[in-house]
């Protein structure tokens, strides 16, 4: 009999979820440890977004890199250079989906994220902690690019490291 696959990231969320908050902030403590340059591109944004907005970019990485570690894949020190190329790479595929469609709906984001379904779901856990629903467009279009470029820099520094093994 066939085992179904796992959902990491839905299980990362939930435990998240479920932690306490002193709990959540050791895992977050830790991971400044791990990936300062990730964190520290994180901490920047602090300034262009609200609180709670700039927390949920927070937790949806340490959530991302928890379900990497859970699923048995090591997550190594994001390099300060794929970050850059990272942020590069993902800034100019939405500025060439927003000259090719009217401004850019979330629907357009989705299609041009790497990783679509994880970008959904932390999403999704975002607008409904942050209640961002409620702001405007260019806010959460703001917000959705950062939270897109993060998982793109996460996912992207797994992928390299799974090539080097």
């Amino acid at each position: 009999m066939k085992q179904p696959r796992k959902d990491f990231v839905a299980v990362a969320i939930a435990d998240y979820e479920a932690m306490s908050q002193a709990e959540q902030g050791k895992m977050i403590v830790q991971i400044l440890e791990d990936q300062p340059i990730l964190m520290g591109f994180i901490t920047n944004l602090a300034d262009d977004f609200s609180d709670g907005e700039h927390e949920a970019l927070v937790d949806s990485a340490v959530i991302l890199i928890n379900a990497f570690i859970s699923a048995g894949i090591p997550v190594e020190l994001v390099p300060h250079q794929m970050l850059e190329e990272v942020i590069n790479d993902r800034m100019d595929a939405y500025e060439q989906k927003a000259k090719e469609v009217e401004g850019l709906p979330e629907g357009e984001m989705i299609k041009i994220s790497d990783s679509p379904l994880v970008f959904e779901d932390l999403k999704t856990r975002a607008v409904f902690k942050t209640k961002s629903a409620d702001s405007d467009e260019l806010d959460r279009q703001n917000f959705n690019i950062a939270l897109d470029t993060i998982i793109s820099i996460i996912e992207r520094s797994v992928s390299i490291t799974m090539e080097k093994k």
